[in-house]
């Protein structure tokens, strides 16, 4: 017999009683939650396949263009490159204060 959810719920206390020991409320909350996910899951329409294939399609174009357009970033000119920074050393973050 297929139940809904209440009816199972229902059917839970009815066997649990007044139980409220860790056990019993964690295997309670694991019934709600699981039965709660399918609830969403079943509701679910989308129909994933075609989203999987669109997005991969448009994907793949995207990256084909990419090579053909030239329409990317331009290459970097090392002139525009800012000389490198002498490391710092642990003295030269601090500095002396004189009075």
């Amino acid at each position: 017999m297929i139940k809904t959810k209440d009816e199972i719920l229902e059917s839970l206390r009815t066997r649990i009683g007044e139980d409220a020991d860790d056990e019993t409320l964690s295997f309670i909350e694991d019934i709600t939650d699981t039965m709660s996910d399918m609830e969403s899951r079943a509701s679910d329409t989308t129909n994933w396949k075609n989203k999987y294939e669109e997005n991969d399609k448009e994907w793949r174009k995207k990256y084909r263009d990419r090579f053909f357009e030239g329409g990317g970033s331009p290459e970097p000119d090392p002139m525009d490159e800012p000389e490198p920074t002498k490391p710092m050393r642990f003295e030269d973050l601090f500095t002396i204060k004189e009075d």
